[in-house]
């Protein structure tokens, strides 16, 4: 069983979204559940890929072979 959350929205956010809600064949409960959930799986998922990008810098796997990486300017073509 989940847990009660109470939350303070606008009225009229509250009529459209349980509008969308019913377009998708769910209760407004339901949907928002399934926004949550959406969201917080793509960001544990940023987490993750930043997480292995750093270990793999550390351990040398993103090795450039001695090239140096390209400058905050270079990357965005602002060299002067």
């Amino acid at each position: 069983m989940g847990r009660n959350l109470t939350l303070r929205l606008p009225p009229e956010l509250v009529r459209r979204a349980r509008a969308l809600a019913l377009k998708r064949g769910l209760s407004l409960n339901a949907w928002v559940a399934e926004l949550l959930e959406k969201e917080v799986e793509r960001e544990e998922g940023l987490e993750e890929a930043f997480s292995r990008q750093l270990s793999w810098m550390r351990q040398g796997i993103l090795d450039t072979g001695g090239i140096p990486l390209p400058s905050r300017e270079e990357v965005h073509d602002r060299a002067p």
